[in-house]
Protein backbone atom coordinates (compact mmCIF):
# COMPACT_ATOMS: atom_id res chain seq x y z
CA UNK A 1 0.00 0.00 0.00
CA UNK A 2 1.59 3.33 -0.99
CA UNK A 3 1.93 5.95 1.67
CA UNK A 4 1.04 9.56 1.01
CA UNK A 5 2.18 11.35 4.10
CA UNK A 6 5.44 12.25 5.74
CA UNK A 7 5.01 9.70 8.53
CA UNK A 8 5.10 6.68 6.23
CA UNK A 9 1.50 5.75 7.13
CA UNK A 10 -1.50 5.22 4.86
CA UNK A 11 -4.02 8.02 4.63
CA UNK A 12 -7.53 7.75 6.01
CA UNK A 13 -8.91 7.53 2.49
CA UNK A 14 -6.57 4.62 1.66
CA UNK A 15 -7.58 2.82 4.83
CA UNK A 16 -11.26 3.36 4.05
CA UNK A 17 -10.84 1.93 0.52
CA UNK A 18 -8.98 -1.07 1.91
CA UNK A 19 -11.61 -1.61 4.58
CA UNK A 20 -14.34 -1.36 1.96
CA UNK A 21 -12.66 -4.05 -0.19
CA UNK A 22 -12.20 -6.29 2.85
CA UNK A 23 -15.86 -5.92 3.83
CA UNK A 24 -16.90 -6.77 0.29
CA UNK A 25 -14.77 -9.91 0.37
CA UNK A 26 -16.11 -10.80 3.80
CA UNK A 27 -19.73 -10.55 2.66
CA UNK A 28 -19.02 -12.55 -0.50
CA UNK A 29 -17.69 -15.32 1.74
CA UNK A 30 -20.68 -15.03 4.08
CA UNK A 31 -23.02 -15.42 1.09
CA UNK A 32 -21.10 -18.45 -0.21
CA UNK A 33 -21.12 -20.04 3.24
CA UNK A 34 -24.85 -19.41 3.60
CA UNK A 35 -25.53 -20.90 0.18
CA UNK A 36 -23.51 -23.97 1.10
CA UNK A 37 -25.44 -24.37 4.37
CA UNK A 38 -28.74 -23.98 2.52
CA UNK A 39 -27.73 -26.62 -0.03
CA UNK A 40 -26.76 -28.99 2.79
CA UNK A 41 -30.05 -28.32 4.56
CA UNK A 42 -31.99 -29.00 1.35
CA UNK A 43 -30.09 -32.26 0.82
CA UNK A 44 -30.76 -33.34 4.42
CA UNK A 45 -34.40 -32.37 4.02
CA UNK A 46 -34.79 -34.49 0.89
CA UNK A 47 -33.16 -37.44 2.64
CA UNK A 48 -35.54 -37.02 5.57
CA UNK A 49 -38.53 -36.91 3.24
CA UNK A 50 -37.40 -40.15 1.59
CA UNK A 51 -37.02 -41.81 5.00
CA UNK A 52 -40.48 -40.64 6.05
CA UNK A 53 -42.00 -42.01 2.85
CA UNK A 54 -40.25 -45.34 3.40
CA UNK A 55 -41.55 -45.53 6.99
CA UNK A 56 -45.07 -44.64 5.82
CA UNK A 57 -44.96 -47.39 3.21
CA UNK A 58 -43.67 -49.95 5.70
CA UNK A 59 -46.31 -48.87 8.21
CA UNK A 60 -49.01 -49.26 5.58
CA UNK A 61 -47.72 -52.74 4.72
CA UNK A 62 -47.68 -53.75 8.38
CA UNK A 63 -51.21 -52.42 8.87
CA UNK A 64 -52.36 -54.47 5.88
CA UNK A 65 -50.76 -57.60 7.36
CA UNK A 66 -52.55 -56.96 10.66
CA UNK A 67 -55.86 -56.46 8.87
CA UNK A 68 -55.30 -59.63 6.86
CA UNK A 69 -54.55 -61.52 10.08
CA UNK A 70 -57.76 -60.31 11.74
CA UNK A 71 -59.69 -61.17 8.61
CA UNK A 72 -58.49 -64.78 8.84
CA UNK A 73 -59.74 -64.93 12.42
CA UNK A 74 -63.28 -63.99 11.41
CA UNK A 75 -63.48 -66.01 8.19
CA UNK A 76 -63.82 -69.45 9.69
CA UNK A 77 -66.55 -70.82 11.93
CA UNK A 78 -65.84 -70.87 15.62
CA UNK A 79 -65.81 -74.41 17.08
CA UNK A 80 -66.87 -73.36 20.55
CA UNK A 81 -69.94 -71.35 19.45
CA UNK A 82 -72.97 -72.94 20.47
Amino acid sequence: MPYNNSYGMPTLCQLQRRMHRLWQEHFKLVVLFSQMRLANFQTDSQESIQKILAVQEESSNLMQHILDFFQTLTDGPCENDG
